[in-house]
């Protein structure tokens, strides 16, 4: 942790967590490029050839399986670093990462960045310390996914995914999901008929509200207690 006035949320963010030295030091060793909605930054499969620091914007990252089923794995915001394990492996990408708005990264090269970690070790242990929180992120919403209560296991769902989003939620801050009602689906596991019913039913209780490409939690406390297994408090119209 780089300073007492760093909040909860912005700590799990690994940008954030470096001290002003260390990203001057990433800063110095990359450079700023800005990518258009839906332009893809990586390939799955592509050679692991750089980093990204997300200074604005929002991507998206994906895979696609043996059967050729493509599945959204997260969304990830300003401050998060991205594409990061390929370079340090230096095996093939394992996932595609394309923009879902107008993108401004910091894009690092691997021979650079490879030569400010070996620098700059705490860098490093940052990095793995965000791709073992991720880990648990993952192993969250797969668990999450697979109860029996659809609404409930819907809202759990979200509840997941909003947190990967890093908000403060003590707060009870609207948060916007960047996900269409098909990736939902997937993170789900349910079919797209099935996730329309259950977003209807979150609806009616006044925890969300749907749009293009985009989900929002309207009411976060309430849907705790809905992926609690608990009713939730009626909410003003």
């Amino acid at each position: 942790m780089t300073g007492s006035s760093i909040t909860e949320a912005e700590e799990r963010r690994a940008w954030l967590r470096l001290t002003p030295d260390e990203r001057s030091a990433l800063t110095a060793a990359g450079h700023r490029k800005v990518w258009s909605p839906g332009q893809v930054l990586v390939l799955q499969g592509s050679p692991p050839s750089s980093m990204f620091v997300v200074l604005r914007g929002w991507v998206k990252i994906s895979a696609t399986n043996y059967r050729g089923d493509d599945a959204p794995l997260a969304a990830r915001g300003p401050a998060e670093i991205v594409g990061e394990l390929a370079p340090i492996s230096g095996l093939p990408r394992t996932a595609t990462i394309s923009a879902i708005d107008e993108v401004h990264t910091l894009l690092v090269t691997r021979e650079k960045l490879l030569g400010v970690l070996r620098a700059r070790p705490r860098i490093a242990e940052e990095i793995f310390r965000t791709a073992a929180i991720r880990l648990q992120q993952s192993d969250r919403l797969r668990l999450e996914s697979g109860g029996p209560d659809f609404p409930q296991r819907l809202a759990a769902v979200l509840l997941e995914l909003a947190l990967q989003h890093e908000f403060d939620w003590a707060g009870g801050n609207q948060v916007d999901l960047r996900f269409n009602q098909g990736e939902l689906a997937d993170f789900a596991r349910v079919s797209r008929s099935t996730l329309i019913r259950g977003l209807d039913e979150l609806r009616k209780l006044g925890v969300v509200r749907t749009a293009r490409q985009r989900i929002t939690i309207t009411h976060p406390r309430a849907l705790r207690e809905l992926a609690a297994g608990r009713p939730p408090p009626p909410q003003p119209v």
